[in-house]
């Protein structure tokens, strides 16, 4: 299939970081725009004991965010990928990946996908091809999950 964009969600995990290079893989196959993108998402801070504001937390987790969407533009470069985008959002990462295919009218959407740690199973709320089912329902978009 020819893809025109490919929109790769990010979280800095190894997962997520070969998702990062099959996604480069692909938009130089396709000749296809490649766009990282990175929610942060503070929400499951407000559970935790210690006392964060959701200011600093929300700050740190963009200042993090930063530097992973730095690292994928890397992978996509080491890929022959120049300059991919990069979007970084604050929100729940299935509202901004929604948000993101839509603005960005993309057809592939590239996600790692691992055993979940205890912080993903409270930021997912549910199992991950339940979210990529809803995706695909609500976008259309074809989804590509790298293990």
């Amino acid at each position: 299939m020819d893809y025109k964009k490919i929109v790769c969600g990010v979280t800095g995990s190894e997962h997520s970081m070969k998702a990062a290079r099959e996604a480069a893989r692909l938009a130089r196959e396709n000749q296809a725009e490649l766009i990282f993108v990175y929610a942060a998402d503070a929400a499951f801070l407000k559970g935790l004991t210690v006392q964060l504001t959701s200011d600093f937390g929300q700050k740190t987790l963009e200042h993090l965010g930063g530097h992973i969407l730095d690292r994928a533009e890397e992978i996509a470069s080491e890929q022959g990928v120049p300059n991919p985008k990069k979007i970084l959002r604050p929100g729940s990462v299935m509202e901004i990946l929604k948000q993101v295919i839509a603005e960005e009218k993309a057809d592939l959407l590239v996600i790692g996908h691992e055993e979940r740690s205890f912080f993903e199973k409270i930021l997912f709320k549910g199992e991950v091809e339940d979210h990529v089912q809803e995706l695909i329902n609500r976008t259309g978009v074809s989804v590509l999950v790298v293990k």
